[in-house]
């Protein structure tokens, strides 16, 4: 089973408490998870991550090198992300629907959905009457797991810093 991970868990754990300088020893365990199929990505990710020159960046450029970590969608893969993007556009307001959409996040949802994965993010569910589309909230109504990167550690093992 493959995790499927949001961008912000890479930018967060950038930009927090597993910064590359910091703990390259994360990085590592993270590669060895990609290299064992632990670990996916769309490739819309790598799109949102690289818009920015960084070391988070030149890192995900590495990692597309090796074809394991970005996956480009399949036709049933965009078909889920058909059916999510849907729903999403029905249940919450037009502006907060376009925002959703316009990332990578239902391309996530519909990669874990497509392969009985897990979506891993940073993001937190809201109240059901919430007007924002979250990454959890969506992952609930079409019943696809949804656990942050602390979880995910504990499922993979292997770290230590």
């Amino acid at each position: 089973m493959s995790n499927w991970l949001d961008s912000d868990v890479l930018i967060q754990s950038k930009n927090g408490p597993y910064g590359f300088d910091f703990a390259p020893t994360f990085w590592k365990w993270l590669e060895r998870a990609i290299d064992d199929g632990k670990i996916r990505s769309p490739s819309r990710v790598y799109e949102e991550l690289t818009e920015y020159e960084d070391e988070l960046a030149d890192w995900a450029k590495a990692m597309k090198t090796n074809g394991l970590f970005f996956v480009d969608p399949t036709q049933s893969v965009q078909d889920a992300y058909r059916t999510i993007a849907d729903h999403v556009k029905a249940k919450y307001v037009t502006a907060q629907a376009a925002l959703f959409l316009s990332g990578a996040d239902g391309w996530v949802i519909a990669h874990a959905k497509e392969s009985n994965g897990v979506v891993v993010t940073h993001e937190a569910t809201v109240n059901k009457d919430s007007k924002k589309a979250k990454i959890p909230n969506v992952c609930d109504h079409f019943r696809v797991p949804c656990i942050n990167l602390q979880d995910m550690r504990k499922v993979i093992g292997g770290l230590k810093l």
